[in-house]
């Protein structure tokens, strides 16, 4: 796949180099010339907020037009999905459009996803499964994904970390019956049963997120300082981090966790905070 050098710069890069946001065309497209991005990161479509924008394009016009990318004569949403549904509510036959350049699959995902997490409009889980169809299917790093969606890399690392919640609570994330805080507070659970049971006890007694937590974990107060260390150098290195300790021999050690694409960024880290630790 050709490397397209404006990913990793946000979404105003991944236009055509000779277009920005602020002097594409408006397009009036038909309707039917248009078709969803079938890789189109958020999933669930609120039946009711659906109807509600509909309802203000009506009465107040479109305010911002959908994006798109031409192909084969016909268009992919790169943008504004929402508002394509509200319009096929409407029965409009046109729709207002910027067309834009996308040289690969992969910019296309990234200009959804970015617009996106700008609007706030993607679930946790919905944001984790884009991450990880850009990490699996795009061969995308996390240090490439958080450069170009604005975030750090920790921010993208934890965000995956929900992918391994059992699917319950995932749904359940989905649904918004819990938060991403308390879906990572149940993660402190080592066990798929741990979870669904802490899970279930959340639902029905309403726990806040501190309470998760405290639930969670099970450990004494020097165990919960070592978890603070492993967090605290995770963020430094960027990188899970994992402390042994027996508690009889009172040793231990610390385990780094990388692979070939983040070996020479660890390195890196590690040897800018060397004097921290001489």
């Amino acid at each position: 796949m050709k490397k397209n050098n404006q990913i990793g710069q946000g979404i105003g890069a991944l236009l055509s180099p000779n277009k920005s946001s602020d002097n594409l065309e408006q397009n009036s497209i038909l309707i039917s010339k248009i078709s969803p991005n079938p890789n189109q990161p958020r999933k669930l479509f609120d039946e009711k907020a659906l109807k509600q924008l509909a309802q203000s394009i009506d009465e107040k016009g479109l305010i911002s037009p959908i994006t798109v990318k031409a192909s084969n004569n016909k268009y992919i949403i790169v943008a504004g999905e929402r508002r394509f549904r509200a319009h096929q509510l409407l029965k409009k036959k046109r729709i207002l459009a910027y067309i834009i350049d996308a040289d690969s699959n992969k910019d296309i995902m990234y200009m959804a996803l970015i617009e996106n997490i700008q609007r706030e409009d993607l679930n946790a889980i919905e944001q984790a499964k884009a991450y990880q169809y850009l990490k699996d299917n795009l061969n995308s790093s996390i240090t490439e994904i958080a450069k170009t969606v604005g975030k750090s890399r920790p921010a993208v690392s934890n965000s995956l970390r929900l992918l391994n919640l059992p699917l319950e609570i995932q749904d359940s994330i989905l649904k918004n019956e819990i938060n991403a805080g308390q879906a990572r507070a149940i993660l402190q659970k080592k066990t798929s049963q741990g979870m669904i049971l802490l899970w279930k006890r959340l639902l029905k007694e309403k726990m806040s997120v501190r309470k998760v937590e405290a639930a969670a974990s099970n450990n004494t107060k020097w165990d919960q300082q070592i978890k603070q260390i492993e967090i605290n150098i995770s963020r430094i290195i960027g990188t899970k981090v994992s402390i042994s300790n027996n508690k009889k021999t009172k040793k231990g050690f610390v385990k780094i966790h990388f692979d070939s694409k983040t070996w020479d960024r660890v390195i890196s880290k590690l040897k800018s905070v060397k004097s921290d630790f001489e």
